[in-house]
């Protein structure tokens, strides 16, 4: 197996890089193209080549495109589309980077032999902009990190506890604090319920420019008290910060697929997330939706399964069971079929 990546991977993939099949090759640009606005020129003009020099049987471009030269090589291609958000949402895009994608992605699209897609939802865009046949989309969603699904050790939950300042109960959402992901809403619910009764709020995630509007807003409404923003939870850290909420908030407006859902219920956290989109597919049977604008349906479904530990129990367990069908060994057999169909 060869893989190519524009830089050198960090020092904290070093377990998933041992890993790895014996044989295989990380590659990288070549000397002159490694400098930041030269390794996309090396992605889209020049990968395509290097794999036929390195004898490459089929091509996966796991984010969205192909290289440009890729069907010069008599090479197979393979693209995955997590989502197409700039063309349904391109207010959240400066031009410039919805003209790039959508030069990218659409001929990506148009050329490759298979086409991947993480939901239902990233299909029925994929058909809706760029004209492609449902039939010549596999749905295959993204693997869970098995880390969410293995008991945290009580020493190091409790270290981590600490390190963190956590509080002994709480309500968590984790993902970038921005509009699209819809924290506000989550803010407005938390305001409706009584805080002698209601955990603390933790929102964990790198500020994308909501930082600052949501406390403010949370000073505003009332609960600056009981809202946390955390934006620099180490990965590694995640899984504890997880298996330590009572419930876990993803209110977000759209998504592609909605891995924290899946790490939630892998790691035995109620869920709480939005109707329709691709939020089904993530949460299963067991989750709950909310419309995800509605404050104080968020609030009533928050204070159902706060107030019904048996609820909130079962949400566990047929969670739990829900998230095993996104384990890389399940998610392998579907992806392999494809790659064999191709090189036949």
């Amino acid at each position: 197996m060869t893989l190519y990546a524009p830089k050198a991977p960090r020092p904290e993939l070093a377990p998933w890089l041992a890993s790895l099949p014996p044989r295989s090759t990380i590659c990288l640009p070549p000397a002159a193209l490694r400098p930041a606005p030269m390794r996309q020129f090396w992605r889209t003009f020049r990968l395509g080549r290097a794999a036929r020099r390195d004898g490459v049987s089929l091509y996966h471009g796991l984010s969205h495109e192909m290289p440009r030269d890729l069907p010069g090589t008599g090479i197979p291609g393979v693209v995955t589309f997590h989502d197409l958000l700039f063309e349904r949402h391109p207010e959240l895009f400066p031009a410039i980077d919805r003209m790039s994608y959508g030069w990218r992605y659409r001929w990506s699209a148009e050329h490759a032999a298979a086409i991947v897609a993480v939901s239902g939802q990233t299909r029925d865009d994929l058909v809706k902009w760029y004209g492609v046949d449902p039939q010549d989309v596999t749905i295959i969603p993204p693997a869970r990190d098995p880390a969410f699904a293995r008991p945290v050790p009580q020493a190091d939950a409790a270290a981590v506890r600490s390190r963190l300042g956590l509080p002994a109960t709480y309500l968590l959402s984790v993902g970038t604090l921005e509009r699209r992901k819809n924290h506000r809403v989550l803010v407005d619910a938390l305001a409706l319920l009584d805080p002698h009764e209601t955990p603390a709020l933790l929102l964990v995630g790198r500020d994308g420019g909501e930082a600052k509007a949501l406390r403010a807003l949370a000073e505003a409404r009332g609960v600056a008290a009981q809202v946390r923003l955390l934006p620099g939870v180490a990965s590694a850290d995640l899984p504890a910060v997880y298996q330590g909420a009572s419930l876990f908030l993803y209110p977000s407006l759209f998504e592609g697929f909605g891995m924290p859902i899946v790490e939630a219920l892998s790691a035995g956290v109620p869920v709480i997330t939005s109707a329709g989109g691709c939020f089904p597919e993530a949460g299963g049977p067991s989750t709950r939706y909310v419309t995800s604008t509605d404050a104080s349906g968020l609030a009533a479904a928050m204070r159902d399964l706060l107030d019904d530990p048996e609820l909130a129990a079962r949400m566990r367990d047929d969670g739990r069971r829900w998230s095993e069908r996104f384990d890389a060994t399940a998610l392998a057999a579907p992806l392999l079929a494809l790659y064999h169909s191709l090189l036949r």
